[in-house]
């Protein structure tokens, strides 16, 4: 495993700096994992897959971040950064970012049977922790309704994963202009606020949406920050800058007649503090 993190990036196997899990039984659901020694706010993970052979065998792969380990089956609980992951097999390497998250364990995880787990080298930069850190993770939050189970709590649970039955997305009833939104316990500084959109089914749901920040309970009269936002389709969040904005409460709304409003993940980060 050390093979990994030894500072050689060559993606030939034959240069004896990849890692490999077993052949011969091959492993279901195999993982590699490093121990950073303590938590960090992880800002992308870099991950260079062998290339003289068989570079298909990293797809899909999962990458978990957080606090609870050291065993398998340990940093497998961790949230996992997006959903399934996929490296173009024709490059040597993939940069998957991981906005807000934080741990002392990062993960990579193939899910599935009967794989085999070759990574030639793992790069963790953090993110820059004063205006990286998700204000929002594990805050209270609603919704003006629940279906499906899909709790509130679920849009900041840590885990962005965009596929609706890994359980981590909130989900509303069709209903006029639902809103989900998040108490941040105090007021702060709003720099930007990332969605994460459901990407197995149904991505089209969130346009257009509203974002409301204030001291409002009453979360519809706070102010907006911009307009009507947009979703790329085939992107899997969008980052949405709310400069100069402050408040206690932040919400997503759908504006409209029969909508569902479902959020796999909302992240927000804290802006500068003028002097």
């Amino acid at each position: 495993a050390s093979h990994a993190v030894d500072g050689n990036t060559d993606t030939n196997w034959h240069a004896g700096s990849c890692t490999a899990t077993s052949d011969n039984p091959r492993d279901d659901n195999p993982a590699w994992w490093v121990d950073l020694g303590q938590s960090y706010v992880v800002g992308r993970v870099v991950i260079l897959n062998r290339q003289d052979a068989v570079p298909e065998r990293l797809n899909p792969f999962n990458i978990h971040i957080g606090d609870s380990g050291p065993n398998s089956d340990q940093v497998s609980t961790n949230p996992r950064c997006g959903g399934d992951h996929q490296i173009d097999v024709t490059q040597p390497s993939i940069s998957v970012s991981c906005p807000g998250m934080r741990g002392r364990f990062v993960a990579v995880r193939l899910p599935g049977p009967s794989r085999i787990l070759t990574l030639c080298e793992v790069q963790v930069f953090p993110g820059r922790t004063l205006l990286r850190v998700n204000v929002a993770l594990g805050k209270p939050a609603n919704q003006t309704s629940t279906s499906w189970s899909g709790n509130a709590s679920l849009a900041v649970d840590g885990n962005t994963d965009t596929n609706w039955t890994s359980g981590s997305c909130s989900h509303t009833e069709d209903e006029d202009n639902p809103a989900w939104w998040v108490d941040l316990g105090q007021s702060y500084v709003v720099g930007r606020v990332v969605i994460f959109n459901r990407q197995d089914c149904c991505w089209e749901r969130i346009n257009p949406f509203n974002i409301h920040i204030g001291d409002s309970d009453q979360i519809s009269t706070n102010p907006k920050c911009g307009g009507d936002h947009h979703i790329a389709l085939n992107q899997p969040s969008i980052s949405v800058s709310c400069s100069g904005m402050r408040g206690r409460f932040v919400a997503v709304r759908l504006p409209g007649p029969s909508r569902v409003l479902t959020l796999c993940e909302v992240l927000i980060f804290p802006g500068k503090t003028l002097p």
